[in-house]
């Protein structure tokens, strides 16, 4: 096996655990989206879209990376709110 391969694999397996994770935010989302139905609080809420944006940012190593994780987390909330 090449090391491209080998590479590749350990992005198959990241990437899995990566969905495995989105599935499990995606559930307790759900649950957001049902207490805030019930109490009538509003879906968006920007101040804790760019906590958590910012929370991400500071996970990554520089700032090529922390644009682009900035990237992927705000798709992940778009999606987090068609869920809710």
């Amino acid at each position: 096996m090449s090391e491209l391969d080998v590479l590749r694999k350990d992005i198959d397996v990241i990437d899995e655990r990566i969905a495995d994770l989105l599935v499990s935010r995606f559930a307790v989302v759900k649950e957001i989206g049902e207490v805030k139905k019930r109490d009538g609080i509003p879906v968006t809420n920007e101040g804790r879209e760019q906590e958590v944006i910012k929370n991400a940012r500071a996970l990554a190593l520089d700032a090529a990376e922390k644009d682009a994780v900035e990237r992927v987390f705000r798709a992940i909330i778009e999606a987090s709110k068609t869920l809710e």
